[in-house]
């Protein structure tokens, strides 16, 4: 993955997925890469769900948040507003994951996303889809000049 620019907006360090300083937190790290979003994670040993496996319900939270921020990799910021996700593979604990979202469809009152969570070694893990409702009370104070 060629890190870019850091899409994590400062305003929210308590999101649960990517804030900063939620202590309880997945602290997810988005990047621009082009017109899409990236990131990586690696499931802790507090997310297993069946033995030596991530947590299915957690892979639905990762899913959520790149929806979101593959409208952020293009100055839109909106919120989830339907999400569906299957799980293609299983994932053990150890795996970094690689995610990557891309939108599909803009309108003027929200857009469409895909998502696909993948392993190291390309497997497809878990893809998703959805749509988001933009959200102007949501642009962070820093990118409201080029939004």
């Amino acid at each position: 993955m060629r890190e870019s620019q850091l899409l994590n907006p400062p305003a929210f360090p308590n999101c649960f997925v990517c804030g900063p300083d939620n202590p309880d937190g997945l602290h997810l790290r988005v990047y621009r890469d082009g017109e899409e979003a990236v990131a990586t994670y690696t499931p802790r040993a507090t997310h297993e769900g069946y033995p030596e496996r991530f947590h299915g319900g957690l892979v639905g939270l990762l899913v959520d948040e790149m929806l979101v921020y593959a409208g952020a990799a293009q100055n839109l910021w909106g919120m989830t507003a339907k999400v569906s996700y299957s799980l293609r593979s299983h994932i053990p604990m150890d795996a970094e994951l690689r995610l990557r979202s891309r939108l599909t469809k803009t309108s003027s009152r929200g857009y469409r996303a895909r998502v696909e969570i993948r392993l190291a070694d390309g497997t497809l893990a878990a893809e998703g889809e959805g749509m988001c409702v933009v959200r102007q009370d949501l642009v962070p104070a820093e990118q409201e000049a080029t939004a």
